[in-house]
């Protein structure tokens, strides 16, 4: 019977700090700070959503050229197969990986391309204020199957 007084009277307790915070919060809103601060605030909106459009096209235009520079085929054996990290997530390391052949894929060129790719997404998910689950993605070793290089 205590321990179902005391559960109640803690769930009062987050309730009154969840409704204390939304109040604080609510202080200061648009209709306090007036028609120019709301003006200022949607046109700020509108800039950062621009700017992080444009970094997005730039970098999902990176992720086709990378993704079109890995070439999977080509290889006999699994060891001149690669794997490499692609994009980037916004709590950082790659957000995927992609496996290609090294003898059939120009490796420098793709790595620049990558190292371009991961920057630019850096960039945009900075811009656009986009979080991440912070999830950690293990680096895959390359397998062959049916004369192709694949992550695992």
């Amino acid at each position: 019977m205590a321990l179902r007084t005391v559960r109640r009277c803690a769930w009062v307790v987050a309730l009154l700090l969840v409704a204390a915070g939304g109040a604080e919060a609510g202080k200061g809103s648009k209709a306090e700070k007036g028609p120019q601060a709301e003006a200022g605030s949607k046109a700020e909106a509108g800039s950062k959503a621009e700017a992080g459009s444009k970094a997005k096209q730039r970098a999902d235009t990176l992720a086709s050229e990378a993704r079109a520079l890995a070439n999977p085929r080509g290889c006999e054996k699994v060891e001149e197969c690669e794997v490499a990290g692609f994009g980037h997530k916004a709590c950082g390391g790659p957000r995927e990986y992609i496996a290609y052949c090294s003898r059939t894929t120009d490796v420098a060129a793709l790595r620049a391309k990558l190292e371009a790719l991961e920057k630019a997404e850096s960039e945009w998910q900075r811009e656009a204020d986009i979080k991440s689950n912070c999830g950690l993605t293990r680096k895959p070793r390359p397998r062959w199957e049916e004369g192709e290089c694949r992550a695992r």
